[in-house]
């Protein structure tokens, strides 16, 4: 799982291609680094400062709005990651289910239970 800033970073990133375009977000990251010394890498670091950066840039309502549009990608990413997990996990649950099904009773297995005489 990738760190929190990381995948912040990666759906503003993300964001901001879909509305500017590839050139022109290429164009306003290039600026970030000049202006607010701000690497794309760093922005999941640093969001107060992008934020206002892109607020100088666009003005508050759009900068508000792509805000939003990442947020809610980064939502969708986490929430993908977490069913990942999730359907890993329960692949393991049954992996070892079906394996304990398999082996043969130990004699501590007949020892530990209970006797019904």
């Amino acid at each position: 799982m990738e760190k929190f800033d990381a995948l912040w970073s990666k759906a503003m990133y993300v964001t901001i291609k879909r509305v500017f375009g590839e050139s022109a977000s290429e164009l306003i990251y290039r600026q970030a680094e000049r202006q607010a010394f701000l690497r794309r890498e760093q922005l999941g670091e640093n969001v107060e400062v992008f934020q206002a950066y892109l607020q100088r840039l666009v003005g508050m309502e759009i900068s508000q709005i792509i805000l939003a549009a990442s947020l809610k990608a980064l939502c969708i990413t986490l929430q993908r990651e977490y069913e990942e997990i999730e359907n890993h996990f329960s692949f393991l649950d049954e992996l070892y289910r079906v394996k304990f099904k398999l082996l043969p009773p130990s004699s501590f297995d007949t020892a530990c239970s209970p006797s019904y005489n």
